[in-house]
């Protein structure tokens, strides 16, 4: 039964993004309306786990935001930046699927989830923008080291 393949599909995935794909794959094949509603349906699920991975993100950040786990070899600011930018890009790309389909943000628990994840991508790009902002500061006060004399004459001796 075609249905049945459907529904296994979805059971064995488990991100987001993921599920969304294969959402867009199968409503660009199917034509019956009877699995057209059951793929409406789908999308009710698949927002209502993105709930769930936005209350994840969200608690996520909470935990790390002072120290996030940066990746090897980065410098601490772009660990920073990084981070919040993945988290970001995790709670981004859904949202830009579920804004083409009009019928899931109109259901009862989407005001709530939109102005959740309104919060979260404003905080991590104040995030961001926080660790840039602080570096560009930083690099004011450096300028001054790099262009402080290196090498002068001795004043006895006139010799380097």
């Amino acid at each position: 039964n075609l249905r049945q393949f459907i529904n296994q599909s979805f059971e064995s995935i488990a991100s987001i993004e993921a599920s969304l794909k294969l959402l867009a794959k199968f409503q660009s094949i199917l034509q019956r309306d009877s699995l057209r509603s059951d793929l409406e349906n789908k999308f009710a699920v698949i927002f209502h786990n993105y709930g769930l991975e936005l209350t994840h993100v969200q608690d996520q950040y909470e935990k790390f935001k002072t120290a996030p786990p940066l990746v090897r070899n980065l410098p601490p600011v772009a660990g920073h930046i990084t981070w919040s930018r993945h988290l970001y890009k995790r709670i981004e790309s859904p949202m830009q699927k579920f804004q083409m389909n009009p019928a899931v943000l109109a259901g009862r628990d989407s005001r709530k989830l939109i102005r959740m994840y309104n919060k979260m991508a404003k905080t991590l790009v104040e995030f961001e923008t926080l660790w840039y902002q602080a570096w560009v500061n930083s690099i004011e006060s450096v300028k001054a080291g790099l262009q402080a004399t290196l090498i002068i004459k001795h004043p006895e001796d006139g010799m380097r």
